[in-house]
């Protein structure tokens, strides 16, 4: 078999399933499909690779063939008058903090509906005709996919968060058989193969004007999005639909709630919602369906996006429950774009500082910089393939090494577990948590004691 994505990225458990290998593939030999834990991942389905090829692998977000995000975004940004730059963030022109003021685009969106307004006013003003955002799917085994919006009120469908997989390849064959002017949203990996697809391949790098970036701290299977509802009983096998960031009134933004439709025993259709604080929290912060390759991610801010929406996680703004968004914009066009719409009292924005921006995403830097290092050292005494990155690989102590060795076990556990048990007639959550406490338990009492030592250090050393 020849050197591709399967054999040298996918073999290593390292495939984020962004599907744009399978999009470009001259050969047309990669497919997009589901693995055994509901993770997309590519798939050689024909083994006819053309010799010396590697497209794929060029490609590739978590390919060795990749150039890293420093070296793809100075020919982009840095010749841009009055770009900064930092470690942390990557290129960036100005931030703000605020939310839109048109219509529900608040309270429909995941936080403050700033991503929605982008797209639409880049639609009204020509200066694309096509947005490519997630939307809910009818299909029972794919409840999200990419689409391609050319009205405003399909963009507004798109709005909300998806904790979900979904893949491009589709979308990637639409550029290139339809004329037009396009702005792509994704996440910081589906990003930076976009930017490498458009090195390659002058259609993309024409028709792509915009790319809209979003913070993203690890991505999930589609067995988290099954699991949420068996916290209020429900069977994984009953589940119809879901919805992500559903707002709750007089609770923290934080304090969001994944709202599920499923059948019950009668038959009939029925709704309800866990939010966060009810056991969502718990499987999303002890990685549970927690894809691989996440945890080999140094790009917090989509660093090679025209612009990075995130959450306004601050204690000024994360009390509000109908949700605030912070904007780092690398391009002056959408620089210009919210300028505008701030003097039209479209948008309700404050500029913030880069520290403020950074703070407000601490617990996705700390683990795609300090715990990233501590892996590349674990994953290189383990054998495993070592992907270059940016963050250099630091010391490993017993108690790091015992964290992160716990962290994976946790992962796999889960994914195992659920596979198995969802397949039975009657599922009991209550049985998966106590079959998944010796693993979590340790990771997590290592994580308090890592944080006291720390703190400690640091009292010492002021």
């Amino acid at each position: 078999m020849a050197e591709n994505v399967c054999t040298k990225v996918v073999a290593n458990d390292l495939c984020s399933g962004c599907g744009i290998c399978a999009g470009v593939c001259p050969q047309k030999t990669l497919s997009i499909q589901w693995n055994t834990y509901g993770e997309y991942s590519a798939v050689d389905q024909h083994n006819r690779c053309a010799e010396n090829c590697t497209m794929c692998l060029q490609v590739c977000p978590f390919s060795s063939q990749a150039e890293n995000e420093d070296v793809i975004a100075k020919p982009l940004f840095s010749d841009i008058p009055g770009i900064q730059h930092r470690s942390e963030t990557g290129y960036y022109l100005d931030s703000y903090v605020g939310y839109s003021n048109i219509q529900n685009h608040r309270l429909n969106g995941a936080s403050g509906g700033l991503t929605t307004w982008t797209l639409e006013t880049l639609l009204e003003k020509d200066h694309i005709n096509y947005a490519i955002c997630v939307s809910s799917s009818s299909e029972r085994e794919k409840l999200f996919t990419y689409t391609v919006c050319s009205t405003s009120e399909q963009i507004r469908a798109c709005a909300k968060s998806c904790y979900y997989p979904v893949e491009l390849s589709e979308v990637i064959h639409h550029i290139l058989l339809c004329e037009g002017r396009y702005a792509v949203v994704g996440l910081p990996c589906f990003i930076k193969s976009l930017r490498l697809a458009m090195q390659k391949n002058r259609i993309l790098r024409e028709r792509i004007k915009y790319l809209l970036g979003l913070v993203c701290g690890q991505q999930k299977g589609k067995m988290f999005s099954e699991f949420v509802p068996t916290l209020k009983q429900v069977n994984p096998k009953n589940l119809i639909s879901i919805q992500f960031r559903a707002k709750i009134p007089q609770k923290p933004a934080s304090d969001y709630g994944l709202m599920y439709r499923y059948k019950d025993e009668r038959g009939q259709n029925n709704e309800g919602l866990v939010s966060w604080t009810e056991g969502m929290d718990q499987a999303w912060c002890a990685r549970y369906f927690t894809l691989n390759a996440c945890n080999y991610c140094d790009d917090v801010f989509a660093e090679l996006a025209d612009a990075v929406f995130m959450d306004a996680w601050l204690p000024a703004y994360s009390s509000d429950w109908r949700g605030t968004s912070i904007i780092l914009v690398r391009n002056p066009d959408i620089r210009k774009l919210l300028e505008n719409g701030k003097a039209a009292k479209e948008l309700c924005l404050d500029t913030i500082s880069p520290e403020q921006v950074v703070f407000s995403q601490a617990g996705v830097v700390h683990s795609k910089r300090e715990i990233l290092a501590k892996r590349l050292t674990w994953a290189s005494k383990n054998k495993r393939m070592v992907i270059p990155k940016r963050v250099k690989p630091s010391r490993l102590g017993i108690m790091d090494r015992l964290f992160i060795t716990t962290e994976n076990a946790t992962m796999k556990q889960s994914k195992l577990l659920f596979s198995i048990m969802k397949e039975r007639e009657y599922f009991r959550v209550t049985e998966f948590f106590r079959q998944m406490k010796s693993n979590m338990w340790v990771s997590k009492m290592v994580y308090m004691i890592i944080c006291k030592l720390k703190h400690v250090k640091q009292k010492i050393l002021s």
